[in-house]
C-alpha cells in the first residue's frame, strides 16, 4: 500500500519544493524591485534637493534698488516738476529685453540703469505720420518686499549702501518736506507728487494739469524683480498699452485725459526661489547646436509658438526638455511661496493705502471719489492674486456686512479697481465673500424682499473686484450627452452646413416646414408659425456652434491655467482634477458629442478603457482632501450644472458659490500681442470708448440678469456731466451668468464682485495675460465710465425761485361787478 503511494508522495513533495522556491523567488524579486525603487525615489529626491540648492535665488536680495537721483539714473526734478534728463528709448531697439539691451549696448552702463528704483521709459511713434505724434511714455517703478515682509532701503550706487551719516543728510527734521526718499515708497511717493504739481498748455492755448494712472502689478510664483524678468517684461509693455489708449482717448476730444501720466509700479518678491535659468541654458545651447542640425531646413518644421501640421523641430523640443525639467523642479517650491505671499501681504496692503493717500484715493463722498483726476488699479497675478485676496478677504467682508443697501454705492476696496488674473488662492477667500452677500440678499420666495435684493447695489454699481482665470471646461462641468442631443450637428444637413446666424437657420427652416415631407425629421416644433419655428431652433444652434468651437479648439488645444486647475489641488492633497485629466485623455481625441459612444475602432477602445480606469483609480486615491472650497482655486470653483434641467431652461444651482460670469473675445476672434515697438503706431490696438455699456447691458434685461454686453439696448442720451457721448463697446465678450449651461446667475445683476472664467482666446493658459483686447477690456472700466449715474440733485440753493401766478381773470361770459370783489 504504501510503495503504491510513494511516487504520489515524492510529486507532491517535488511540487511543493517548487512553489516554496517560485514564491521565495517571487519574494525576494519584489523585494529587490521595491528597494531598487525607493533606491530610485530616493535618489531622485537627493537629486531635486541637490538641484534646488545649487541654483537656489538669494534669501532676502532687492533688484531694483538704486536711488533714482543718483548719477545712473539722473530722475531729479527741477521747481516746476520737469526732470532734468529725458526718458529712455533703449528697449524699444531691442525688442523690450533688458538683457540684451545691457549686452549690446555696454557703454550706456544699463546693468546698472535698469536697477534704478523709478525708470522712465518711451516708445518712438513709428507710424506714417510720425512727424506729427509723439513718442509714447511711462514710468517704471518698482517696490520689493524681504521675505518677513520689511522695505528696502536705497542704495548710493550699483551695490554701494549709503552710509548712515548720508542716511541722515539726506532727513531735515525741521522741515519734512524737504527731506529725500530713503525707501522705494518714498521715492514712489515723491514720483506721484511731482507729477500731480506739473501743467503744460495744449494746443488751444488751454492749461491743462496732469493727474496719474497708476498701475500697481503684484507678481506671482516663479517671478521676482530680477533684470530681465518676464513680468517685468510684461509690466512694461501693458503700460504702453494704457498709454497709448489715454492718448487715443484724449486724440477723440476726452480732454481729461490729456494731463494723465501712466506709473506701472512692480510689487516684487521672492516668487522665484530656484534660479530656473541656470537649468534652462544647458539645453538651450544643446538645442541651438545638435538639435539646429537634426532639423535642417526649419521651415519644415514647427517651433510650437503657433499652431501647426508640422512636427516640432529638433531644436524646440530639446528647449522644452530644459523647461519641462526647470518646471518640475520648481514646482516644490509652491509649498513654501504660498505662506510668504500671505505673510507679505498685509506689509503689501499698507503700502498701496500709501499710493492712495498720496492719489487722495481714500474713502470720501461719491461727488469726490468721481471727481479725483488720479486713477488707480491694482492687478494682482498667480501667488500675487492670493497676495490681494487675503489681504483684502476680512476688509471685504465687514465693508459688505456694513453695506446699507437700498441703492447705496459700494466703493472699491483699493484704488479704482482690484483685477486677480489667474489667482493662486483656495476659492474660499472668494466664496467667504459671497456668502456675506448672500445672507443680504433674498434670491428665494419666502427669504425676504426680492426686489430688495435687486436694490442692495444699485444700477450703475460698476466691479470694484475683479477675478479672471482661464478656464479649464465648456460650458461649466463640459458637454453633456443630453447637451449633443440638443445640439443639431448631422441635422444641420437639412438646413445647410453654411449657416452662419440663427435669422438664417430660422428662414431656412420656415422654408423646410413648408416643403417638407410627412416622414421628414423635424425640430422639436412642428408648428408654421415663425417665431415659434425661429424660437425652437435659436438654442440648438448656438448649442451647435459653441459644440463645434470646442471641437475646433481641441485640435489645437485648449490652453487653460493648469497651475491653478492641477497643480494647485495636488499641492492641497486633492488628486481629482488630475484623475478627471486623465480619465478624459482618450475621449478628449474626438469630437466632443463623439465622445460619449464606444469608439469603432478596437485600439481605441482599449486605450479609452485603460485611461478610463487610471482616472478613476487616481480619483479614488484614499485620505484626500474633499474639501473644495480649500483645494480648489478662486476661478476653478463652478457652480453645479442642474441635474434636472436642459440647456434651455435655468435653475437656480443648489450651491451658490463660485464663478459668476464668462469672458471671450468678440466673434472667437483671434488673440493679438502687439511687438512692443510697435505699440504706438499698431492700428489693431485701438481700443474703444465704452462708456455706458454695463448700463445698457443690464438695461436689456429684466432687473438686468444675464446680460450680455454682445446685446445693448440703444445709446443713451449725452450726460450733461460728460457729453462726449455713449454707445460704445466693451473689448472682449462677456457675460453674466454662463452661456448654454442651464443655469440662472448665482449673483444679481449689479453685483460688484466678478469671478469670470476666460476663454484662451481672452487669456491663455497661466501667464497669458498680455492680450491686446485683455488689457483694453480691464482698463477700459477705470479709463471710461462702464455705468450711467444718476444725476445729482440741484441743491436747493441753487433750484430757480418758483414764478408767481397771476390773478385769475373772469371769463368773457362773466359778469362784471363794480368796487371790491367779494
Amino acid at each position: 500500500m504504501s510503495a503504491r503511494f510513494a511516487p504520489t508522495t515524492a510529486s507532491l513533495r517535488s511540487l511543493s519544493v517548487k512553489i516554496l522556491t517560485g514564491l521565495r523567488r517571487g519574494t525576494r524579486f519584489i523585494w529587490r524591485t521595491l528597494i531598487n525603487s525607493v533606491r530610485l525615489l530616493l535618489l531622485a529626491f537627493l537629486a531635486v534637493l541637490l538641484t534646488a540648492w545649487a541654483v537656489s535665488t538669494p534669501k532676502d536680495q532687492a533688484y531694483r534698488v538704486l536711488d533714482p537721483t543718483s548719477a545712473d539714473c539722473n530722475m531729479q526734478v527741477d521747481e516746476r516738476g520737469n526732470y532734468s534728463s529725458p526718458a529712455w528709448n533703449i528697449l524699444a531697439a531691442y525688442g523690450n529685453d533688458e538683457n540684451v539691451a545691457a549686452e549690446k549696448d555696454e557703454a550706456g552702463h544699463w546693468d546698472k540703469r535698469f536697477q534704478c528704483a523709478i525708470q522712465r521709459h518711451e516708445i518712438p511713434y513709428s507710424g506714417a505720420d510720425d512727424n506729427n505724434r509723439s513718442p509714447l511714455s511711462y514710468t517704471l517703478a518698482f517696490l520689493e518686499f524681504k521675505e518677513d515682509g520689511e522695505p528696502y532701503e536705497l542704495i548710493k550706487d550699483a551695490h554701494q549702501l549709503f552710509t548712515m551719516n548720508e542716511l541722515t543728510d539726506r532727513v531735515s527734521y525741521i522741515d519734512r518736506s524737504q527731506w529725500k526718499p530713503i525707501t522705494q515708497l518714498e521715492a514712489l511717493g515723491a514720483h506721484l507728487r511731482s507729477v500731480q504739481g506739473r501743467a503744460h498748455t495744449d494746443e488751444f492755448g488751454n492749461a491743462v494739469n496732469h493727474s496719474n494712472y497708476v498701475i500697481a502689478f503684484i507678481h506671482g510664483w516663479r517671478n521676482d524683480a530680477s533684470i530681465g524678468n518676464g513680468n517685468v517684461t510684461d509690466l512694461r509693455a501693458y503700460a504702453a498699452h494704457v498709454a497709448r489708449y489715454l492718448r487715443d482717448r484724449c486724440n477723440a476730444g476726452e480732454r481729461e485725459h490729456c494731463g494723465r501720466e501712466v506709473t506701472a509700479v512692480y510689487i516684487g518678491w521672492r516668487g522665484a526661489r530656484l534660479n530656473e535659468k541656470s537649468l534652462h541654458l544647458p539645453f538651450i545651447a544643446l538645442g541651438n547646436t545638435v538639435g539646429a542640425l537634426l532639423d535642417g531646413d526649419a521651415s519644415t518644421c514647427s517651433n510650437g509658438v503657433l499652431p501647426s501640421d508640422k512636427p516640432l523641430c529638433w531644436k524646440n523640443w530639446i528647449n522644452s526638455w530644459g523647461g519641462t525639467l526647470a518646471s518640475g523642479v520648481a514646482t516644490l517650491t509652491l509649498f513654501d511661496r504660498k505662506p510668504v505671499s500671505e505673510y507679505i501681504a498685509p506689509h503689501a496692503l499698507m503700502a498701496l493705502r500709501k499710493i492712495e493717500q498720496v492719489l487722495d484715493k481714500q474713502q470720501r463722498t461719491k461727488a469726490e471719489q468721481r471727481a479725483n483726476p488720479n486713477k488707480m488699479i491694482v492687478i494682482g497675478h498667480s501667488l500675487g492674486g492670493n497676495m490681494l485676496a487675503t489681504a483684502l478677504k476680512d476688509s471685504l467682508i465687514k465693508a459688505v456686512r456694513n453695506h446699507p443697501g437700498d441703492n447705496a454705492y459700494f466703493y472699491p476696496p483699493l484704488g479704482d479697481l482690484v483685477a486677480l488674473i489667474n489667482p493662486a488662492a483656495e476659492a474660499s477667500k472668494w466664496t467667504d465673500v459671497q456668502r456675506a452677500v448672500w445672507e443680504r440678499i433674498a434670491f428665494f420666495e419666502g427669504d425676504g424682499d426680492l426686489m430688495a435684493g435687486h436694490r442692495f447695489f444699485p444700477a450703475h454699481q460698476s466691479p470694484v473686484v475683479i477675478s479672471v482665470t482661464s478656464a479649464f471646461s465648456w460650458p461649466p462641468g463640459g458637454i453633456r450627452p443630453e447637451d449633443c442631443a440638443i445640439a443639431m450637428h448631422d441635422k444641420l444637413s437639412l438646413l445647410g452646413q453654411d449657416m452662419a446666424s440663427p435669422d438664417e437657420v430660422c428662414a431656412k427652416y420656415q422654408q423646410f416646414l413648408e416643403t417638407k415631407k410627412p416622414e421628414e425629421f423635424i425640430f422639436h416644433d412642428e408648428t408654421l408659425s415663425p417665431d415659434r419655428a425661429c424660437g425652437a431652433l435659436r438654442t440648438p444652434f448656438k448649442l451647435d456652434q459653441a459644440v463645434e468651437d470646442i471641437d475646433r479648439k481641441k485640435k489645437i488645444g485648449i490652453k487653460s491655467d493648469l497651475a491653478t486647475y492641477l497643480a494647485f489641488p495636488l499641492f492641497r492633497g486633492d488628486f481629482r482634477p488630475l484623475g478627471a485629466m486623465i480619465a478624459g485623455v482618450a475621449r478628449d481625441w474626438r469630437a466632443a458629442c463623439e465622445s460619449f459612444g464606444m469608439p469603432a475602432n478596437r485600439l481605441e477602445r482599449r486605450a479609452q478603457s485603460f485611461w478610463q480606469r487610471m482616472g478613476e483609480f487616481v480619483s479614488d486615491l484614499p485620505f484626500q482632501n474633499t474639501d473644495i472650497e480649500s483645494s480648489r482655486t478662486i476661478g476653478h470653483l463652478d457652480p453645479p450644472r442642474s441635474s434636472v434641467s436642459l440647456v434651455d431652461t435655468y435653475r437656480m444651482p443648489s450651491r451658490q458659490l463660485g464663478t459668476t460670469h464668462e469672458v471671450r473675445s468678440i466673434g472667437w476672434a483671434p488673440p493679438n500681442q502687439a511687438d512692443y515697438k510697435n505699440i504706438p503706431a499698431d492700428p489693431s490696438l485701438n481700443c474703444p470708448i465704452s462708456h455706458d455699456w454695463l448700463t445698457r447691458a443690464r438695461s436689456k434685461q429684466t432687473n438686468g440678469t444675464q446680460w450680455d454686453s454682445e446685446l445693448l439696448a440703444p445709446a443713451l442720451d449725452p450726460d450733461p456731466a460728460h457729453p462726449e457721448g455713449s454707445g460704445g463697446n466693451p473689448a472682449v465678450e462677456m457675460t453674466h451668468g454662463f452661456r448654454l449651461a442651464g443655469m440662472l446667475p448665482i449673483t444679481r445683476a449689479n453685483d460688484p464682485f466678478w469671478n469670470m472664467r476666460a476663454y484662451d482666446d481672452v487669456l491663455m493658459s497661466h501667464g497669458g495675460f498680455m492680450f491686446s483686447s485683455f488689457i483694453c477690456a480691464i482698463n477700459q472700466f477705470v479709463m471710461d465710465r462702464p455705468t450711467r449715474w444718476p444725476s445729482p440733485p440741484t441743491p436747493p440753493e441753487l433750484q430757480p425761485a418758483p414764478m408767481q401766478q397771476e390773478p385769475a381773470r373772469p371769463t368773457a361770459g362773466a359778469a362784471r361787478v363794480r368796487g371790491r370783489s367779494r
